[in-house]
C-alpha cells in the first residue's frame, strides 16, 4: 500500500524583502546609514537563520535606530550599554544570531568600559561600529573619533584631543575578528559583513560613514572614488599588500619591523619582498601594524585585520553549567534569595528586626546524605539508582495520586479546609490563569492557622501558600524532583503534564514510590527465572 502521507514542506527561501520592516526610515537624506541599512538586508538571508532568531541591539545616536527598520527581533537600549544587553541575550539563549549596532560616540566615550569587555570576553556577537568621526543625533559635538583641531560645537577653537582609533582598540581588546569597510562600497561591505557573521565568537566591523549634515566629507580624503585607488588598500587573505591605480605600490617590512611604502621596481623591490597579509596570525603584532597605517603617510586599510579562532565565552559558559549541574544537582533562586540572614523594616524604620531565612548550603549531615546518593547513582544497578531515574509522572499517573485539587489564591482558608477534609488530599495546588503560582498542604494550614487568631473565613490562600518557582515536566527523573524539593525547602512541586493541565507530587508521595520501587528491584534480584517474586513484595501502603 502506498503511503499518502504528503512530503515535508522545504522552508521558504527569504530575500532582503522579508527583512525590510514597516517603519519609516527617518535619516537625513544621504546619509550613509541607508546603505549600510541596505547591505545588512542583503546579507541576512544568505545566513540561512529565521528572522525569529535574529536580533539586533543598538544603544543611542542615529545608528541606534537600526532596529526598527529590520523585520527582526530588536532593542534600542541606553548610551553605551547594548553590549551588555547583546551579552544578556546570547547567553540566555546562545542559538540566536546577535548584533550589536552601534557608533563612535555610544561605543567608545560612555561605552568604552562595554566596548573593551566584550572584545576580550569573546562572545558570539557581531558588533558594527559607524564611524562618522562626529556626535550627529546631537547635532555636531565632537567624539572620540574627531580628528585632533576639529571645529565643532564642543570646541569651538579646535579639539585638542587625540582621537581613538577603533579598530586598534578591538585589537588591544582581543577581538578574534577586526574588520573595516566604506559605506560608499557596498559589495565590500556585505563581503566584510558576511565574513563577520560566519566568525565564531565576536565580530568587530568598524564602517567608514559619512555624516551629511554635521560632518560632511569626513573619508572623503580616502574614499572618493578618483582618490580611493592610491589612498585605501584591500586587505585580502594570502596576497601581497598591493595598492595604486597602477597597483604598482606596495608595503613591505622595514628593518625595524614597521611597515613602509614602496614602488614596485624601484631600487629592486620586487613582490616577493612585500607583506603577504595572513589574518589567522595567532600574534597580533601584524594586525595592530596594519591599524596604525592611516594617509597620507600610508594607505588606509580596509577588508579583514584578523581572524583567529578562541573559546568563545558563551559556549564555554554553557558548558561550565552543564558540569556543574552535573556536578552539584540544579539550584534554586529562591533559596538563594532566601538564604542566611535578612532584615525587615516596617513602620517607618521604627521595627527592626533580623530573620534567619532558609539554608542554602548543605549542613554536615546533608552532605553526607547528598555523597552517599551519589554513590548509589554511580551504579547504575543499584536499585535506589534505578528508583530515582524513574519519571516523576509516574508517581503521579501510576501510583494512586491522580487527583489534583486545585484552589484560588483569592480563596479563603476555611474554603482549603473544607476541600482537605472533602478531598481527603495533602496538599492542594493553587492557581491563577490556568497556571500554577503555589501549593498548601495540611502541615502549612496546621503551622500558620491553627495556632494562630487569624479570620479563616476572610483571610486569603495567598497569605499561607508556598510559591512554586519550579515548574517540572512529567518527565523528569525523581531524582530531580527531590532535588528542587530539597534545595527549596518545599514539601510538593506542581508538574506539567504531557496529557495536558497539570498536576501536583509532595515528599510522602516520592518516598513511598521509591520504597515500592526498591523493594520489586530486590525481590525480583532473587526470584530464580519461572518462579514468582514472594507474596506481599511490591505492596502498596496499606495493603497487604
Amino acid at each position: 500500500m502506498e503511503s499518502t502521507a504528503l512530503p515535508a514542506t522545504k522552508p521558504a527561501e527569504l530575500t532582503r524583502k522579508d527583512f525590510v520592516s514597516s517603519a519609516e526610515v527617518r535619516w537625513c537624506p544621504g546619509c550613509g546609514d541607508y546603505a549600510i541599512l541596505n547591505s545588512i538586508q542583503s546579507v541576512l538571508p544568505e545566513l540561512g537563520v529565521p528572522k525569529e532568531k535574529i536580533v539586533f541591539v543598538s544603544g543611542i545616536g542615529c545608528s541606534s535606530r537600526f532596529p526598527y527598520y529590520l523585520e527582526t527581533y530588536g532593542f534600542h537600549s541606553v548610551h553605551g550599554r547594548a553590549p551588555t544587553l547583546a551579552t544578556g541575550i546570547k547567553v540566555a539563549n546562545p542559538e540566536l544570531s546577535v548584533w550589536v549596532i552601534t557608533g563612535d560616540g555610544d561605543a567608545l566615550s560612555i561605552g568604552g568600559n562595554h566596548f573593551m569587555h566584550v572584545m576580550r570576553r569573546n562572545l558570539n556577537l557581531n558588533i558594527i561600529l559607524f564611524n562618522n568621526k562626529i556626535y550627529g543625533l546631537t547635532k555636531g559635538q565632537f567624539s572620540p573619533t574627531s580628528v585632533l583641531g576639529q571645529v565643532t560645537k564642543t570646541s569651538p577653537y579646535g579639539t585638542i584631543e587625540q582621537p581613538v582609533n577603533p579598530v586598534t582598540l578591538a585589537i588591544a581588546s582581543q577581538a578574534t575578528f577586526v574588520a573595516r569597510t566604506v559605506d560608499t562600497q557596498p559589495a565590500h561591505m556585505k563581503q566584510v559583513f558576511l565574513a563577520a557573521a560566519k566568525h565564531p565568537g565576536v565580530s568587530f566591523v568598524e564602517v567608514f560613514q559619512n555624516c551629511v549634515i554635521f560632518n560632511d566629507n569626513a573619508w572623503k580624503d580616502v574614499s572618493a572614488p578618483e582618490v580611493r585607488s592610491d589612498r585605501l588598500i584591500n586587505l585580502e587573505a594570502g596576497k601581497p599588500l598591493i595598492f595604486g591605480a597602477k597597483s604598482n605600490k606596495g608595503v613591505r617590512a622595514s628593518k625595524d619591523g614597521r611597515y613602509e611604502v614602496v614602488t614596485l621596481g624601484e631600487h629592486g623591490v620586487e613582490e616577493k619582498d612585500l607583506v603577504v597579509h595572513d589574518p589567522a596570525r595567532e600574534d597580533a603584532t601584524h594586525a595592530w601594524l596594519l591599524s596604525q597605517m592611516n594617509y597620507p603617510e600610508m594607505p588606509t586599510p580596509i577588508g579583514v585585520f584578523r581572524s583567529v579562532k578562541r573559546p568563545v565565552y558563551d559556549v564555554e559558559l554553557e558548558e561550565q553549567i552543564k558540569r556543574t549541574t552535573a556536578k552539584q544537582g540544579r539550584r534554586n533562586l529562591h533559596s538563594l534569595l532566601r538564604g542566611g540572614s535578612f532584615w525587615e523594616v516596617a513602620e517607618g524604620g521604627q521595627d527592626i528586626k533580623m530573620t534567619q531565612g532558609g539554608k542554602n548550603r548543605l549542613d554536615d549531615e546533608e552532605s553526607i546524605a547528598d555523597e552517599r546518593t551519589r554513590e548509589a547513582l554511580r551504579d547504575r544497578n543499584n536499585p535506589l539508582n534505578l528508583a530515582l531515574r524513574e519519571p516523576i509522572g509516574r508517581v503521579f499517573y501510576e501510583y494512586g495520586y491522580q487527583r489534583s485539587v486545585t484552589i484560588a489564591p483569592t480563596d479563603s482558608i476555611n474554603t482549603a479546609i473544607s476541600l482537605f477534609k472533602a478531598q481527603k488530599v495533602e496538599t492542594i495546588m493553587v492557581m491563577m490563569n490556568g497556571k500554577p503560582v503555589g501549593t498548601i498542604s495540611q502541615r502549612e494550614i496546621i503551622m500558620n492557622v491553627a495556632l494562630s487568631t487569624m479570620d479563616r473565613d476572610y483571610t486569603a490562600v495567598s497569605t499561607v501558600m508556598r510559591p512554586s518557582f519550579d515548574l517540572l515536566d512529567d518527565t523528569s527523573t525523581v531524582a530531580d524532583a527531590i532535588n528542587v524539593l530539597s534545595i527549596s525547602s518545599q514539601y510538593s512541586i506542581p508538574l506539567k503534564l504531557a496529557k495536558g493541565g497539570y498536576g501536583v507530587v509532595n515528599f510522602n508521595q516520592i518516598l513511598s514510590f521509591i520504597h515500592e520501587k526498591m523493594v520489586d528491584l530486590v525481590a525480583a534480584s532473587h526470584t530464580k527465572p519461572g518462579e514468582k517474586a514472594a507474596e506481599g513484595a511490591g505492596s502498596k501502603p496499606g495493603e497487604t
